[in-house]
């Protein structure tokens, strides 16, 4: 079995790793521990809430992980939507191509890093994007049918859950909280997006979709195109 530690940022995350990827990963050799940032709990922050400031944060984080000669490989599982400003790659990313500028900064980060063991994967834009890729499984669960016609034409309009931007009033979390304001992040999301299925949800997001296969062949290294 190998073993595969994913930094991520909160509970919502753990959930999603536990949830949806374990179920998936396990049956094909795969064990992944979810681990949140260190430098969020020593901030004594909620888990769920506000962002990393530093680059340096992270990197710390991700090297503490590959010092540990058990684990076969460290990726990440963090959004691309309130990255840390320094993070590498993101000041000369491509601007106006979303797969682009996320292989961008993940081959930066893979550079920065410099370990074999290393596979970045930043989710485009945020996890939320995920649920809106299960729009009628989340309208099932919260008993709102209206939210799935208005969650798939944002789908529609953007040309995939993936590409829905990532501006401060219309990233995918705002838009889920604008269409149903009692929306809970850390339930009714991982809820929706185990009740969709990873297999949906993989030929709905091709970023994710590529990240997972290159878990399951056993690609680590971080040198190579995303």
């Amino acid at each position: 079995m190998r073993q595969v530690h994913v930094l991520v940022e909160g509970v919502t995350e753990e959930r999603l790793v536990q949830q949806v990827l374990q179920q998936e990963l396990v049956p094909r050799g795969i064990w992944l521990t979810p681990v949140t940032l260190k430098t969020r709990r020593a901030a004594g922050r909620p888990h769920d809430k506000g962002g990393v400031s530093k680059w340096s944060k992270i990197e710390h984080d991700i090297r503490a992980l590959l010092r540990n000669s058990a684990v076969d490989t460290v990726t990440t599982m963090l959004d691309l939507y309130g990255l840390p400003s320094d993070t590498p790659g993101l000041s000369d990313a491509p601007a106006n191509d979303a797969y682009a500028r996320v292989g961008h900064v993940e081959q930066a980060m893979a550079q920065a890093i410099s370990d074999q063991r290393f596979l970045p994967f930043l989710v485009l834009h945020e996890t939320e994007a995920w649920v809106l890729a299960a729009a009628d499984e989340l309208a099932e669960l919260t008993a709102v049918p209206r939210l799935a016609e208005v969650l798939r034409s944002h789908v529609a309009d953007a040309g995939g859950p993936e590409l829905v931007n990532d501006g401060p009033d219309t990233a995918p979390s705002k838009r889920l909280l604008k269409a149903h304001p009692a929306y809970r992040k850390v339930v009714d999301g991982p809820d929706a997006i185990e009740f969709l299925g990873l297999d949906a949800l993989r030929a709905a997001c091709p970023h994710l979709d590529t990240w997972l296969k290159r878990l399951e062949s056993g690609s680590d290294d971080g040198d190579a195109a995303m």
